[in-house]
């Protein structure tokens, strides 16, 4: 039996049954063929594997018919990293609220010396409660910004309003830019681990990137993602049973990849994108770009 040609030009009909022999009684012949038939998988010390090009190719499992899910396209985008979105969120009226009372301590200090340096020197009219009690600790009917009055005025919202929409407005839209990026990338992030939520069924999501000679090509190495199969086994070996009065549409090489087998025999796989953020991650981002800005 284990000098049988799985591929003979009469295997149509007993193809399957014999891989599932294989299986069991010589298993590594069975993932030689395996790995013959499937080009996308590769089993590197008894782990099955999937070899693609791109993690972009895992989108032709999901859905592209349903309404509220995220297309097909896109998802091969996210992927990728090649998902440009750009949301807009209008802090008008909320930048303190959004950026300034989520900083660290660390920080915050930044942004209090940041202030004192924009300001020093600069007579700011008193036209908050705050400022106007500075003013009157100073003996002034404007108020100078130092080390002794910053904490005051960062801690009060309307003070930092009211700057922010003059004297600090190169501050404002530093802010708001800060807010932006953070809100896009933590929503990038949700969408990729959206879309992987669905894939981890079927694959392990920590892959890794490995360089493989080109097919042709000398002295030139290709990039392929490497990621290990969950249930591997029981997936092909249910496949060869279901399959084994198909003929020639039933057997595994009739897919020739892991990938487009999962598609025909799967359902596929529905994902839908997020309404926000997560919040956490936004003010995370907030905190690890504040000094790339401030």
């Amino acid at each position: 039996m284990d000098e049988i040609d799985p591929e003979a030009g009469d295997s149509e009909e007993w193809q399957n049954e014999y891989l599932i022999w294989l299986y069991s009684n010589n298993k590594e012949k069975f993932d030689m063929y395996i790995e013959k038939l499937l080009e996308d998988v590769e089993i590197i010390d008894g782990v099955p594997n999937l070899i693609i090009s791109t993690q972009g190719e895992f989108a032709q499992l999901f859905c592209d018919n349903n309404r509220n899910d995220i297309p097909v396209n896109t998802i091969e985008s996210i992927l990728d990293g090649e998902y440009d979105n750009d949301y807009y969120y209008d802090l008008s009226d909320d930048i303190y609220g959004a950026v300034i009372e989520e900083l660290t301590k660390e920080n915050l200090k930044r942004l209090k010396e940041y202030i004192i340096e924009t300001l020093n020197g600069q007579k700011i009219v008193a036209e908050t409660e705050v400022l106007e009690l500075i003013s009157q600790q100073q003996g002034r009917d404007y108020v100078i910004v130092d080390e002794s009055n910053i904490d005051e005025i960062v801690d009060d919202k309307e003070t930092m309003i009211h700057l922010m929409d003059d004297e600090l407005m190169d501050l404002r839209n530093e802010l708001s830019s800060i807010y932006h990026n953070s809100y896009n990338t933590a929503y990038d992030d949700d969408l990729y681990d959206s879309v992987w939520n669905e894939l981890d069924e079927f694959f392990e999501r920590k892959g890794e990137w490995v360089s493989r000679p080109h097919t042709y090509k000398s002295n030139t190495e290709v990039q392929y993602f490497k990621t290990p199969i969950h249930n591997f086994y029981q997936e092909i070996l249910n496949y060869l049973n279901d399959n084994k009065t198909y003929g020639h549409s039933g057997l595994l090489q009739y897919h020739g990849s892991y990938l487009s087998l999962l598609k025909e025999d799967q359902e596929c796989l529905s994902v839908y994108a997020p309404d926000y953020p997560d919040s956490r991650k936004v003010d995370k981002n907030i905190n690890s770009y504040f000094t790339d800005y401030i």
